[in-house]
């Protein structure tokens, strides 16, 4: 590259202002706009037509992105096999340059770039790498996010961790992340926070240091004392906050930063509809950045709310986990084309609502649950885009067809199947894509409505999987990893694993008829009747369920209803063990449910 070359036939190159070797950063004329100058950033794809095709994906969702505090984004261009971003061109400093600010300015600042970033996010875009030397300050005195990882998330430069790589600069990126997590919005939040952390202390919310030390600090939640900060501590605080959903939303810290410095609009910027695409941002990158394996993460009713519909679309569609009701999503009137309906709404996990159907081909179930995961679709899998929501849809079988609905938090899945038995004779795809277009017409009108009621207050409804067995029960689970179990939705389900063996072991809550005599080998624990059910939920596995209590069924249908905890041990073990390991938990776990 040279000073004078032109780049697909319009952009000029006039200086380098940066280079590496991941790319370089050209300031550029446009020769078609008068000369406007713009910056251009190649980026090296490697990866061929298909990472190219995605640079240039990314960079028409950013285009969308309208704000003030964003740089924009303008164009791409291909030029000897390499992809060039155009972007806006901005006259400034970058955060790390301006050394320290006074705290009014830094809470300017943040103003600003919380807009700018709830922007991005409604888009359906997160930033991933916010720190100072992404901040770009004109002389005017506007923040603007820089870098918005286009060329980034193809040629990412992760850190390296105990367990495999992340992305995002040591210090400055979220605790969960660095524990293997998935990106969500609220890492960029607390990125933004260590961003004004350093604005007004000079260092990282963790100091300084290798970027082993920082990443061990990170995750330990070892944050540095604030000395400078002022009237801005508190709001850095709830943005640091090592859980991410004690963070605080996007707009709500623009309006807590913007009082701060006297300005309680600054940063709102304009609103623009969201686009009808909606960017697999955390799909795109997890075929490029190494990240642990799926977790679930636990969500608490304390939690705050999340940021408010961009022009009637929530990015969060799922609100408060326990409140959120699947019925809500099954269309029975449309369902009804198929033969007569009627709900079974205490069947599974409390995340679970099904809708039998009556057909001349034998009965129907068609089941709607949520579930939260930090797996992304895979690669060769086709994702339809229903504006925000991404659908998949699975090849059927004879006796079952799923559909996936992606919620755009990146988080959230709506899974939705028909099925049948094996003397069924129904075409059960087409009764699965009429119960999804059912729950796209309402998740497209806003989040999932609310439950009409809930359970009596000693239902399991209102308890916590992970709550119910203590340290001292989890050591008779040999090398059990106590301290990080894998939370479910809304709670109703946990995992822990074992440091010593390939064993894990699940408590999951379930809705069921009351157990029988041929349910397994039965005993009483606590008060409880538990039923030792071995490999009936499939090999490798030993199932013992824990009654919780018995009540007649909400449908009002003449039935009784039994809650049951299934607790799951798992692995290459013998059956005897696996189950040996269940039954010894059946006990404490017994002891600690709640008084019926």
């Amino acid at each position: 590259m040279r000073s004078g070359q032109v780049v697909g036939g319009r952009y000029r190159l006039e200086s380098r202002l940066g280079s590496g070797s991941q790319g370089e950063v050209w300031r550029a004329a446009d020769l078609r706009l008068s000369d406007r100058p713009v910056a251009l950033k190649r980026a090296l794809v490697g990866g061929g037509p298909a990472a190219a095709a995605k640079v240039r994906r990314e960079a028409e969702t950013l285009a969308h992105v309208s704000h003030p505090n964003v740089v924009a984004v303008y164009d791409t261009v291909e030029e000897d096999g390499d992809q060039w971003i155009v972007m806006e061109f901005v006259e400034g400093r970058t955060l790390a340059e301006l050394g320290t600010v006074p705290a009014e300015t830094a809470a300017r600042y943040g103003a600003q770039l919380a807009g700018g970033l709830a922007a991005a996010h409604a888009a359906g875009v997160l930033h991933r790498d916010i720190k100072p030397a992404n901040v770009l300050v004109t002389d005017q005195g506007y923040a603007k996010l820089a870098d918005f990882g286009i060329a980034r998330r193809v040629h990412a430069e992760p850190t390296l961790t105990g367990t495999g790589a992340v992305t995002g600069t040591p210090g400055y990126v979220a605790p969960e992340v660095v524990r293997g997590g998935k990106y969500t919005a609220a890492a960029d939040a607390f990125s933004l926070g260590a961003a004004l952390f350093h604005a007004v202390e000079g260092t990282s919310p963790f100091g300084e240091g290798n970027a082993h030390a920082l990443l061990w600090r990170t995750a330990q939640g070892d944050r540095v004392a604030p000395k400078r900060a002022g009237v801005l501590a508190p709001v850095l605080d709830r943005l640091l906050q090592t859980e991410p959903k004690r963070r605080p939303g996007l707009d709500e810290a623009r309006r807590s930063l913007g009082e701060l410095c006297g300005e309680p609009t600054i940063g709102s910027g304009p609103r623009r509809r969201r686009p009808r695409r909606w960017a697999w941002a955390g799909a795109a990158a997890a075929a490029l950045v190494l990240l642990a394996a799926a977790a679930w993460t636990a969500l608490r009713p304390e939690e705050p709310p999340a940021d408010p519909p961009v022009d009637g679309m929530a990015v969060d569609l799922i609100g408060e986990p326990a409140g959120a009701d699947p019925c809500a999503l099954i269309d029975a009137e449309a369902l009804g084309a198929y033969g007569g309906t009627r709900f079974d709404t205490d069947n599974g996990n409390f995340s679970r609502c099904d809708l039998i159907i009556d057909t001349p081909g034998g009965d129907v179930d068609v089941i709607v649950y949520f579930y939260r995961t930090s797996a992304e679709p895979r690669e060769d899998t086709e994702v339809e885009m229903a504006g925000p929501i991404g659908v998949l849809r699975h090849e059927g079988e004879h006796e079952e067809c799923d559909r996936n609905l992606w919620l755009p938090d990146g988080d959230h899945v709506v899974a939705i199947s028909a099925e049948q038995d094996s003397s069924g004779e129904n075409d059960l795809c087409p009764v699965a894509d009429t119960a999804v277009d059912g729950a796209l017409a309402v998740l497209l009108e806003g989040p999932v409505p609310r439950r009409e009621g809930e359970p009596e207050a000693v239902s399991l409804f209102f308890a916590d999987a992970c709550g119910l067995l203590d340290d001292e029960a989890l050591e008779r689970f040999p090398g059990v990893d106590a301290d990080h179990p894998v939370r479910g939705f809304a709670g109703w389900e946990c995992i822990w694993s074992s440091t010593t063996s390939d064993v894990d072991v699940k408590i999951r809550f379930d809705r069921d008829e009351p157990p029988g005599a041929d349910d397994g080998e039965h005993s009483v624990l606590s008060g409880r009747n538990v039923f030792n059910e071995g490999d009936h939920w499939g090999e490798d596995t030993c199932l013992v369920s824990v009654v919780h209590r018995q009540f007649p069924s909400p449908d009002r249908d003449g039935t009784t209803t039994a809650e049951h905890v299934r607790i799951t041990a798992e692995g290459p073990e013998p059956l005897e063990e696996l189950c040996a390991v269940a039954m010894d938990l059946a006990g404490p776990l017994a002891a600690a449910l709640p008084d019926v």
